[in-house]
C-alpha cells in the first residue's frame, strides 16, 4: 500500500490532495508530436488525456507546521480540509502557508468567506507567497486576467497574514525555500535537509513524472517556457545528485518518489 506519510531525518512530509481532473495533451504540451507520447503509452488514456492531481503537503519540523499550497479550493468542490481533519490536522495547527506559486489551483483555500467578508482559512498562519509572483501578479493588466488573485491572495495583506519571500529563506533549520522560476516569475519549491537526509517538494517545477525524462518539453502553463525548462533541467541535476525524497504536488497520490538514472536517463521511481 502506497505510505502517503514519509519521513525525511526529523521532518514528517504527508501527502495530501484537494481533488483530480484531466487534461489534454495536445493543449498542454502542443509542440510534442503524437509520435513522442508513445513512449510514455501508460500516461496517456486513448482519448489523448492524462491525469491531473492537485496535491498539497505537510511538513512538521521544529514545532512548525507547514502546508505547502492550498489547491483548487471549495468551488471545486475541494477535499483539502477534509484531507487535513483525516491526518488529525486542524486549521488552526497550521503556522505557515507555503505558496509555491499563484496560479489559481495552488491557492483557493487561502481564503474563507464569511458573511460575505474574507477571514483567513488557517488563522494562526503566515502565508509565505514569492515575491517575483506577488509583483506579477499585482500588474493591472495581469490582475485584470486573474481574478482569483483578488478573492484569494490580496486580501493576505490586508488581514496581516503575507509574508513576502525574497531568495532563499529558512521556513525552520531543517526547510528552505529555493526559488525555481520559469512557470511563474517568482516560482519556489522547497528543500528539506535533515540528519542527513534530503528532501524537495517541487511545486510545478515539473507537473507529470515523464518531465524527469523529457524536460526540455514545454508546457502552456509554464509563462515563461524556456526558462521553465532551464530551470527543470538544474532542479532535476541537483535531485539526481542529492537522490533524496521528491513530493511532486500534480504527480499521482501519494506523490512521492526519488529521481533516478539508468542506462543513460533520468527516470521517476515512484516510492
Amino acid at each position: 500500500m502506497p505510505d502517503y506519510k514519509i519521513t525525511v531525518g526529523n521532518v514528517e512530509i504527508t501527502s495530501l490532495s484537494d481533488g483530480a481532473g484531466e487534461n489534454l495533451m495536445e493543449s498542454a504540451f502542443p509542440n510534442v508530436s503524437p509520435d513522442d507520447w508513445k513512449r510514455y503509452p501508460d500516461y496517456i488514456s486513448p482519448e489523448g488525456k492524462f491525469p491531473v492531481n492537485f496535491g498539497s503537503f505537510i511538513i512538521r519540523s521544529r514545532g512548525e507546521t507547514i502546508l505547502v499550497d492550498t489547491g483548487v479550493g471549495p468551488d471545486f468542490p475541494g477535499r483539502l480540509l477534509d484531507e487535513l481533519k483525516t491526518n488529525g490536522v486542524d486549521p488552526n495547527d497550521i503556522t505557515v502557508v507555503a505558496i509555491t506559486h499563484l496560479h489559481f489551483d495552488h491557492v483557493a483555500w487561502n481564503i474563507t468567506m464569511e458573511n460575505e467578508k474574507p477571514r483567513l482559512t488557517f488563522p494562526q498562519a503566515k502565508y509565505w507567497i514569492p515575491r517575483g509572483d506577488w509583483e506579477h501578479y499585482r500588474q493591472p493588466e495581469v490582475l485584470a486576467d486573474s481574478p482569483h488573485i483578488k478573492t484569494t491572495v490580496l486580501p493576505l495583506e490586508e488581514l496581516g497574514a503575507l509574508r513576502l519571500v525574497d531568495g532563499e529563506d529558512s521556513i525552520t533549520s531543517e526547510v528552505t525555500t529555493v526559488p525555481t522560476p520559469g512557470h511563474t516569475p517568482g516560482h519556489m519549491s522547497l528543500a528539506i535537509s535533515s540528519q542527513g537526509q534530503r528532501g524537495f517538494i517541487l511545486g510545478d517545477v515539473a507537473n507529470f513524472p515523464f518531465q524527469v525524462q523529457q524536460p526540455d518539453w514545454k508546457m502552456s502553463f509554464d509563462l515563461d517556457p524556456d526558462m521553465a525548462s532551464r530551470t527543470r533541467e538544474a532542479v532535476l541535476e541537483r535531485l539526481e545528485r542529492e537522490g533524496g525524497t521528491v513530493g511532486g504536488g500534480h504527480f499521482t497520490p501519494p506523490s512521492f518518489g526519488r529521481v533516478l538514472r539508468s542506462e543513460g536517463r533520468r527516470y521517476w521511481q515512484v516510492l
